[in-house]
């Protein structure tokens, strides 16, 4: 029809201005971490691609990273109730045809509800009564139909259409307000004042203080422990306990940043404590290396180490806001950004790979059990070590099994990680 080649038409024109092409390309890089792994992030990853990067085209270019975070927000809720619309808009009208277009309206309505719940009820007995299930299977169309099938492409009829009808949606995905710029303490309890305030961040200051004196004593200036007590035990006891302290540092500096803005004195002592704080991350950091040092890797210590690099970061904000007087939402927006950045960056990163590979590779106090068992991708590192013999020939074959031969189950990890065994299988090493 004349109404469909137009919105086709004014699809094609917000793609081929120039301004739509920025929702393709963010929708292809929020994609290549399914690519590199199938997994539950990298799902998550590629959906957000989905509804931002089509926000971006429905938007007719980019509107601004908070402005295409909340209408892709809202295209997430939108869209199926668009398609709802036009299925229902599809239907015959009352007077539509004639009385022919009446009963047709009349039957559909009086037929969607009870088949529709119908399939739902046959298919929850059909996987709890075998008996039923077996009946059904006795039937010849049961062999050529399957609701599971049938319920997918359903689905994904409902799921495509919005997309088919993008400038259509442009009015709806406009967000009319941006709520992070209401983000801060607006009402706070009375126990938040600023003499309380002043007073805490004093306190504060002096308690950090004490702590980063030690750390300077024991871990820089080879100050002798007491006695029964390791450098290591010394690092693994305060590396997590030290990062949480940052964690509730920031935050409170976080809320009670709002009342140093014309007290100079107060963002002063404010500022002394971040720099405290920041040191206390660096000291966490020196902690849990040393302790790594000492005992390897693990998929624990490695992400705490990519965490608390994080902190480290989102601590640099901070001080800028309290430097430049910005408000929360600027460091909450900067601070998720950077969160979503190093999630994204981890999505290519093979923590098993990275721990045989340190593990193997460094004087620590090897653990054979959780090296052998770490999975399939630590299986190259493990083979072409000089301690290829570490694990027993059976766990070889269990990870080697335990490789993804499906198509649907493919990724590129997957796939480097057979080529690295098969090459190292014509080398004449065993599997």
């Amino acid at each position: 029809s004349s109404a469909a080649s137009d919105v086709y038409k004014r699809q094609a024109l917000t793609l081929t201005n120039g301004r739509g092409w920025g929702g393709l390309v963010l929708g292809f890089f929020l994609s290549l971490p399914l690519i590199e792994q199938p997994q539950t992030l990298s799902l998550i990853f590629w959906a957000t691609g989905i509804l931002a990067g089509t926000t971006w085209i429905a938007l007719g270019g980019y509107p601004g990273l908070k402005a295409l975070f909340f209408s892709a927000f809202r295209l997430s809720y939108i869209a199926p109730i668009r398609s709802f619309l036009a299925l229902r808009n599809t239907l015959p009208g009352p007077t539509s045809a004639g009385p022919l277009g009446s009963h047709l309206r009349q039957f559909a309505l009086g037929w969607a509800l009870p088949l529709l719940l119908g399939l739902v009820f046959l298919g929850l007995l059909l996987s709890a009564n075998p008996v039923i299930e077996n009946w059904v299977q006795h039937i010849d169309i049961a062999s050529k139909f399957s609701f599971w099938r049938l319920c997918f492409w359903l689905s994904m009829a409902l799921l495509i259409w919005p997309f088919l009808i993008l400038t259509g949606l442009r009015d709806r995905l406009i967000s009319p307000q941006n709520p992070l710029a209401s983000i801060g303490p607006q009402r706070l309890p009375s126990i938040i004042n600023p003499a309380a305030i002043r007073r805490s961040l004093i306190m504060f200051n002096l308690l950090f203080a004490v702590q980063t004196l030690t750390d300077v004593a024991f871990l820089w200036g080879d100050a002798s422990l007491p006695e029964g007590m390791t450098y290591a035990t010394y690092a693994h006891r305060g590396a997590y306990p030290l990062l949480a302290t940052a964690l509730l540092a920031g935050g409170f500096a976080l809320i009670v940043r709002p009342f140093t803005d014309f007290d100079r004195p107060l963002r002063l002592i404010l500022l002394a404590w971040m720099v405290q704080t920041m040191i206390l991350v660096i000291s966490s950091l020196l902690r849990l290396e040393l302790y790594i040092e000492v005992y390897g890797l693990t998929r624990l210590r490695l992400a705490a180490l990519i965490w608390i690099a994080l902190v480290a970061c989102t601590l640099i904000l901070l001080i800028w806001q309290i430097i430049r007087q910005h408000s929360a939402g600027w460091l909450l927006s900067r601070g998720g950004m950077l969160g979503v950045i190093t999630l994204y960056a981890c999505m290519f990163l093979s923590f098993d790979r990275t721990i045989a590979r340190y593990n193997l590779t460094h004087p620590v106090l090897l653990d054979p059990a959780y090296i052998c068992n770490l999975g399939s991708a630590a299986l190259p590192e493990i083979l072409s070590s000089d301690q290829k013999n570490l694990c027993h020939e059976r766990a070889y074959i269990t990870h080697y099994s335990a490789i993804p031969t499906d198509w649907r189950e493919w990724g590129f990890r997957d796939w480097r990680v057979l080529r690295s065994l098969n090459q190292i299988q014509t080398q004449g090493a065993p599997l």
